[in-house]
């Protein structure tokens, strides 16, 4: 038994503890986490931001992240052109160009050959674009041109609801 004391003045000492079995105890706290490890789940992360002016260091700079969703890529950018695959409404990253870039280059990865990663690319000042397969692979590449300015950043599924690790790596030479 685990004893829970409890100092209460109007009490006498046997209504001043709680004895909880073992088992209780350990149920409860199971319970508990798992609540806790199902909300982290189910609840997307706020957007990784990061904010690059010409000759950043260390290039590329890579960050991390969980496809899935259940959004149409395409209704996200407002266009159709190249946008496939479906992510979560909120972006993954949030990009803020501090200078015009000649070239920038972002390319996803992933560790599992079969992920089928897709990626959209939208900024305040009104560039939209959209890549699927582009870097050989399945690997989403976009090496353009970007003017200053905050870009928001979605890593999508081909298929929805479709959950995998990927990596985004940003650079200011073509990758691949």
């Amino acid at each position: 038994m685990y004893t829970y004391p409890m100092n209460f003045k109007n009490m006498s000492k046997a209504q001043t503890r709680i004895d909880i079995p073992p088992k209780a105890l350990l149920r409860s706290l199971w319970a508990g986490l798992g609540a806790f490890i199902t909300l982290a789940i189910a609840t997307p992360l706020m957007a990784q931001t990061v904010s690059l002016g010409r000759g950043f260091r260390p290039d590329p700079v890579t960050l991390a992240g969980m496809t899935g969703g259940s959004v149409s890529i395409a209704s996200i950018a407002g266009i159709n052109d190249n946008c496939r695959g479906f992510a979560n409404s909120s972006p993954n990253h949030t990009l803020t160009l501090t200078d015009n870039f000649p070239v920038m280059d972002l390319l996803v990865y992933t560790s599992n050959i079969n992920d089928d990663a897709t990626l959209l690319l939208k900024g305040d000042n009104g560039i939209v674009v959209c890549a699927d397969n582009n870097a050989g692979g399945l690997n989403p590449q976009i090496n353009r041109r970007l003017p200053r300015g905050d870009y928001q950043v979605w890593v999508g599924s081909k298929n929805a609801n479709n959950s995998f690790s990927y990596t985004l790596s940003i650079s200011e030479v073509r990758q691949k």
